[in-house]
């Protein structure tokens, strides 16, 4: 080693060109020291890490679809339709609720499990608890209010499981089917009636449907 140092003195050409060869090594160490350890220079690759939302951004989640007041696996009856003027004879007959010796209309409809045991009454959509009444001719029953001015109402229960003021998601329990005074020959079932203002909707034709479809 002594002796090509010695050498490259001799020679000047030489002398240079390894001063030059040291210099660029050492511009190219601090280049390198200089780079962030997750960045590499134009490698073409991209960052994986996601993005996160701003913050105080909100997140609007997706409209849900108006259920069934029940679990949908249940095999049900509908034993009570809603009344429709242009409807079929046999769906009108099927609307008339009998009480005493006179006849009234149903403006929801009344769903049975097959085998007439009680099931649990679930929100057929996200809202909050605006009205929970015991009626001597409904039974127990439960008003939960939504957005888009729609309001559905469970009629019939034997057993409310929440108080009002309560904010219940799609799906959550309520309360239980039973019987009413007003419709005994229903037996145990949900009446289940949903209104915007003040115009009560066919729930068979609204159900799987969005609110702002209806």
């Amino acid at each position: 080693m002594k002796n090509w140092v010695k050498r490259i003195g001799q020679n000047k050409f030489q002398f240079f060109f390894f001063i030059g060869v040291v210099a660029m090594l050492v511009l190219a160490l601090v280049i390198s020291s200089a780079l962030p350890e997750n960045e590499s220079p134009v490698d073409g690759t991209i960052d994986p890490t996601p993005i996160d939302p701003t913050p105080g951004e909100v997140v609007t989640p997706p409209e849900e679809t108006i259920k069934l007041p029940f679990d949908s696996s249940m095999e049900y009856s509908v034993v009570r339709k809603f009344y429709e003027k242009d409807g079929t004879k046999e769906d009108q007959e099927k609307s008339l609720i009998k009480y005493g010796t006179s006849y009234r209309t149903s403006v929801g409809t009344s769903f049975q499990n097959k085998d007439n045991t009680s099931f649990d009454v679930l929100a057929a959509l996200s809202g909050t608890v605006v009205e929970i009444k015991d009626s001597p001719l409904y039974g127990n029953y439960i008003v939960l209010e939504h957005n888009d001015k729609l309001k559905t109402y469970y009629y019939s229960l034997s057993e409310v499981t929440i108080s009002v003021g309560t904010k219940v998601a799609q799906g959550d329990k309520i309360g239980v089917s039973g019987n009413s005074e007003i419709d005994k020959e229903a037996g145990n079932h949900v009446y289940f009636k949903i209104v915007r203002d003040t115009n009560h909707l066919n729930p068979e034709r609204v159900i799987g449907k969005k609110p702002s479809e209806i």
